[in-house]
Formats: structure tokens, sequence, C-alpha cells
């Protein structure tokens, strides 16, 4: 059986292997095998070499296949590709990984984050529940684990019937609403930006500066909402620019590259070209892995 449905990654990881992997991409290392060999692989992965990291963490899978985390590194390089053939490797790795380790929360939150991208990308119900499954036992045994919170939260919302569900969704909020209010609210805002219902994602973003003129999320998600709209542009530029005078709350928050991404592309929709030029590049040198802004700039006439 077939569907057809949408999952967001945030990883993060806050970039998107499907806007769920975006969420779980920055999650953090889970602890290293000691041996010396496993440790510079790791380094290798995390220093974004990824063809030396795979090369290194095939060997040591293949010598010894019960290696979990050279298993589940191997799948997060595989995965760092971003093509169809590399995710359905790293998907092998990562449910290797979680079978050698079952209780590791991080293994399964990567690995449920995987198996939605595939889902989305092969309307598999078969890998949406998989996906759907492992993350919901990460959070079982470590509740506190915010991106797989916010991973099923974008699930339920988007899913169809029967998987999807909207109290789920609600009830994952609700929790998240305690534990990161940040969070709660950029969930909130892309949920009103996703369904073009603009007034109601500027009407919560003003609702949380009301109470805090320095809410970083909010500001950011204002102007976000701006460009998505193409209303409020310059209200949304001086959000954007509040945001540089602050420090982002918690890594899951976007950081400063993404805020000057943001503002390149007001900067676009406000006809100045070469202050968007300016602001790519700002965003590029904060983080040559910018894709977006990378991307941006080059399109740029």
């Amino acid at each position: 059986m077939r569907v057809t449905f949408l999952v967001q990654t945030t990883i993060g990881l806050r970039a998107c292997l499907g806007a769920v992997l975006l969420v779980l991409a920055g999650a953090p290392s889970v602890a290293a095998d000691p041996a010396p060999a496993l440790q510079e692989a790791v380094s290798l992965f995390e220093s974004r070499r990824y063809p030396e990291a795979a090369e290194a963490l095939r060997k040591i899978a293949a010598a010894n296949p019960a290696n979990a985390p050279a298993c589940h590194y191997l799948g997060r390089t595989l995965l760092a590709r971003n093509d169809a053939a590399a995710q359905e490797e790293a998907l092998t790795w990562l449910t290797r990984a979680v079978a050698l380790d079952p209780a590791n929360v991080p293994y399964l939150a990567i690995y449920g984050g995987a198996a939605l991208q595939q889902a989305n990308r092969t309307r598999s119900i078969s890998a949406a529940t998989k996906g759907r499954d492992a993350m919901e036992k990460a959070l079982k045994l470590d509740p506190g684990h915010l991106d797989a919170r916010e991973a099923l939260i974008q699930f339920y919302q988007r899913a169809p019937w029967p998987i999807g569900s909207e109290a789920k969704a609600t009830a994952h909020l609700a929790d998240l609403r305690q534990r990161s209010p940040n969070r709660a609210i950029a969930l909130e805002v892309s949920a009103k930006t996703n369904a073009k219902d603009f007034s109601g994602a500027f009407a919560l973003c003003d609702s949380a500066l009301t109470k805090d003129a320095e809410n970083y999320t909010a500001l950011y998600q204002y102007g976000r909402t701006a460009i998505l709209s193409g209303q409020n542009l310059e209200r949304g530029l001086t959000c954007l620019q509040q945001c540089l005078t602050l420090t982002p709350p918690s890594a899951a928050a976007p950081a400063h590259s993404y805020v000057w991404h943001r503002i390149g592309n007001i900067r676009e929709k406000l006809a100045q070209p070469a202050a968007a030029r300016t602001a790519y590049q700002t965003a590029l040198q904060l983080d040559a892995g910018n894709r977006q802004a990378g991307e941006a700039l080059a399109r740029l006439k």
C-alpha cells in the first residue's frame, strides 16, 4: 500500500533530509568506541570530510560487523550525500545499528528520521510506520529528546489518516511547549505558513514578541513569514537584523548564517540585489556549508 505525505526535517539538523532530518542532522554525537580508528573516523564525519569518513567506517564495519557505532556513523555519513542511492544504503546501516543497540536513543532517532525521509521519497507506508515507531520508542526511553518529539509533531500533522493524527500532534506539541517554548513557536508558525495562513503566523510572532521583544525565535520566524508571504518585508528585515544582535537560544535555533541568508531573501524581494549578494556572501563566510545561501548567491543576477 502506498500513500502520499510530506515530512518536513528540522535533525537540525536546522536544515532537511526531509525536514525531519534537518531537525536531526545536528543531533549530538553518541559516545564513540574507544578504539582510535573509530574515534578518527567519527572525527572525520564531524569535520564533514564525508568521503574519508565513509572509507574509514566501511573498513571498521567490515572487520567488525557488530560494531554498532561504526554502523551508525556510516549510515549518517551516507545520509550526508543527500542522494537516493546513498540514502537507501544509509538506512541499511542505520537499521543494523538499531538492531545491535536497540535502546540507544540517538540511534533510534536518526534511524527514524531516515525511515520517514525514505517514506516521503517512495510513498511507502511501511517505512512511515517504522520511522514513526522508532521515534516513539526514542521518546519512551528519553521523553526529553526534543528532536524526536519535533519530528513526530511534523509527521503526525502532515501524514494522512490513518497514520497521521492531529490529536497526537497536539499532545506532542503541548509537551514540547512545556520543555522548549521557542521550538514550539517555530513549529506553530511553520504550521501556519504551510497552510498559507500568514496573518495567523504573524499574529503568533507578535504575541511572543509582546511578551519578550528579544525573542530570537519569534524574530526569525517573523522574517521568514515575511519572505514566504511577501508581506511586511521592512519589518521582517528589522526583525532579522535584530537577531544578529542576539545569541541563538539553542543549537536547534537557526544560526546567524541562516539569518543572513534570510536577510538576503528579503533584500532580493525589496529589489536590492547588491545588498542581497552581500548578505549571502556573509552567510557563507559564517558557514561554508550553508547550501541554501550558496544556491541563492549562484542564482542572483
